[in-house]
């Protein structure tokens, strides 16, 4: 068992006549950077029954201090269909709670209380310096309501990670905030027992089924990661890579009721201990080639001095799998990941676990012909291992899409004798594991000098391990 970081919040479903529909949760604040002091926010839905709500937080060295949260009204009508049957609307209040000057590398205490009475305590860690040893987990293609994402989340849970990158695909099968109420809050945020989200933040990426579908005419509670997620607001703001929205009353609504949410959640960045990382939305609507978009992650990766870098995107830009082979956008990026120091990409979409060997790729041109192939020349690093050797000598691209969505098992090798037999300069033998034979996530365990890549099943078995290591100054 975890102890109380993972016992948090154990809320009664009914408060004073009000039903509480998702537990509060811990979600990032604002800051970005490794400042002299960390923020985090508490959120929470109910019904739409007026309470009066506060939250404590308390730690050591740290004074108590009392926040009273902000309120949101949520509603959503039914979306539009052509079905008989007539879904109900859905009404909510989210709360959000906003605690900053949180001292780094401490734990902290929050209690949750209702007209002052307090009804439920939890704890979180606050953001690690950069000389700490942290460990976190990605995963990616989450929840659409079976056991496999279950099975998953009880394995993370007893890592006991200091936050999750979720990397997209967050809840099946359109994202909608009713999907999140049937799919997503059972597993990784129960009303009672014990929750991830109640003591660990998820810093996420959008991925398709979180915003392709983006008519809030048609959808009202569609993009629902808008509304129950949080990202610091230091991206390049709105643009040809973000959702696109339009100017309806709808989308004014949307606006309002989920605040900086839109845009930040596509594009931002974080650091925690000795890794920066980058969140960056490459979704079909997404301009990557936007010369804003491209000078803000220049600079944003550039101006890092830490010792790790990630980019974290939801469809990945090199693997080995006929689904979802064609998306390729992204190998655009690479010479700019690789000039600016990137160490590794890091990806869901395609639903098994994949680790490349270290590779550097020159794309043939600097557009994506049509097909989505994008063509070019590689050079990989056969001498690392992961064992013995184990500076890389380029990017190593992660797949860690086996959080819960139906697995993709074709085998590698019937897999690369197809590619093969296509033309070249597209695919060469550069995946240096593949199983998709079983659910997974990544867990990363790193200091400034030395990062261990695992990768556990959906049983708490390990079926990968790779050691990378920095050069001495």
């Amino acid at each position: 068992m975890r102890s109380a970081f993972l016992l948090a919040l154990l809320f009664p479903a009914v408060l004073s006549g009000q039903s509480l529909l998702v537990r509060p949760y811990v979600q990032p604040g604002s800051n970005s950077t490794l400042q002299a002091a960390d923020s985090k926010r508490i959120l929470w839905l109910t019904a739409q029954v007026p309470g009066e709500f506060s939250v404590e937080f308390s730690g050591e060295n740290f004074p108590t201090r009392t926040v009273t949260p902000e309120r949101v009204k949520l509603d959503f009508g039914p979306a539009k269909s052509k079905s008989a049957e007539v879904e109900p609307e859905q009404h909510y209040f989210k709360y959000t709670a906003t605690v900053d000057g949180l001292p780094l590398d401490h734990s902290i205490t929050y209690r949750v209380k209702q007209s002052g009475k307090e009804i439920g305590s939890g704890a979180f860690k606050t953001t690690a310096s950069a000389g700490k040893t942290i460990r976190f987990v990605m995963v990616g293609d989450l929840a659409n309501g079976l056991a496999n994402q279950d099975a998953v989340a009880a394995q993370i849970l007893k890592i006991d990670p200091a936050f999750v990158v979720a990397l997209g695909d967050i809840v099946y099968p359109t994202g909608r905030v009713s999907q999140y109420q049937d799919h997503f809050w059972r597993t990784y945020n129960p009303i009672s027992g014990p929750s991830l989200m109640a003591s660990i933040p998820f810093h996420v990426v959008l991925g398709n089924h979180d915003v392709d579908i983006h008519n809030l005419l048609e959808t009202p509670d569609a993009l629902g990661a808008y509304h129950f997620f949080q990202a610091p607001a230091n991206g390049p703001g709105e643009g040809p890579w973000s959702t696109p929205l339009g100017t309806s009353p709808a989308a004014t609504a949307f606006r309002q009721s989920v605040g900086s949410s839109y845009p930040s959640l596509g594009v931002y960045s974080f650091d925690h201990g000795p890794a920066h990382f980058l969140i960056l939305d490459n979704n079909g609507y997404s301009k990557l080639d936007s010369p804003k978009l491209l000078e803000w992650i220049e600079r944003d990766l550039t101006s890092s001095r830490a010792a790790w870098k990630f980019v974290c995107i939801h469809a990945p830009a090199f693997h080995s799998s006929r689904e979802h082979y064609s998306e390729q956008k992204s190998r655009l990026l690479a010479p700019l990941l690789e000039r600016c120091g990137a160490d590794l990409i890091c990806s869901g979409h395609v639903h098994n676990y994949q680790r490349s060997a270290p590779l550097r790729f020159t794309p043939d041109s600097g557009k994506v012909p049509p097909g989505g192939l994008v063509n070019g020349s590689f050079k990989l690093d056969t001498t690392f291992d992961g064992v013995t050797h184990t500076q890389p000598d380029g990017l190593i691209h992660l797949v860690a899409g086996g959080g819960g969505g139906t697995l993709y098992k074709s085998e590698l090798e019937k897999n690369a004798a197809y590619f093969q037999s296509q033309k070249p300069g597209n695919w060469v033998p550069y995946t240096a594991k593949f199983v998709a034979d079983r659910h997974s996530f990544t867990v990363f365990e790193l200091t400034p000098e030395r990062l261990l890549l695992r990768a556990i099943d959906a049983k708490g078995g390990e079926i990968d391990r790779c050691l990378m290591t920095k050069p001495a100054p």
